[in-house]
C-alpha cells in the first residue's frame, strides 16, 4: 500500500463540498459535458464551503485548468474575506462559511481536464488546493 501524504492541518483552512453549476441551465457541471462545436465557452457558478477559516481575513482562492498533455492556464481568482456575521460555529478564530464566484471557461478542443483551486493566506501561503475533473467533448 502507498503512502499518501497528510495535509499539514487537515481541520483548518480549507475547502470543502465544490460544486460548479452551469447558470443558464441550473445544472451541476457533470464529469462530461457535450458542446455543438470548439472552441466552447461556458459561464460558470462555483459554489464552495469553506472549513475553518478565520472570519475578517483576507484569502485568494485561484482556479486554473490542467489538461492531459500538460498544457495548463489561470482561469479565475478571487479575493475571498468573509465577515463574522456569515460564519457558522465560530470557535478560537475559526468558523465555517460558504461562498461563491462566476467565472467563464473557454476550452479549444475536445479533452479531459481538472480544474485545480488552490487557497491561499494573507501571506500567500498555500493553505488548501481542491480538484473537479471534467470531460468537455462533441456532441456529434
Amino acid at each position: 500500500m502507498t503512502s499518501v501524504p497528510m495535509k499539514k492541518n487537515p481541520f483548518k483552512e480549507k475547502m470543502t463540498a465544490i460544486r460548479i453549476v452551469n447558470p443558464e441551465t441550473a445544472q451541476f457541471l457533470g464529469t462530461i459535458t457535450n458542446f455543438d462545436m470548439f472552441p466552447g465557452s461556458a459561464s460558470l457558478v462555483a459554489y464552495l464551503d469553506f472549513f475553518n477559516i478565520r472570519p475578517e481575513t483576507d484569502y485568494i482562492l485561484s482556479l486554473t485548468a490542467h489538461f492531459p498533455d500538460g498544457t495548463s492556464y489561470p482561469v479565475h481568482a478571487t479575493r475571498i474575506n468573509i465577515a463574522a456575521q456569515d460564519f457558522v460555529l465560530i470557535k478560537d478564530g475559526y468558523g465555517k462559511a460558504t461562498g461563491n464566484f462566476n467565472f467563464n471557461f473557454t476550452i479549444q478542443n475536445p479533452s479531459d481536464f481538472y480544474f485545480f483551486f488552490v487557497l491561499l493566506d494573507e501571506n500567500g501561503q498555500g493553505v488548501d488546493t481542491a480538484y473537479s475533473y471534467h470531460s468537455f467533448q462533441n456532441r456529434r
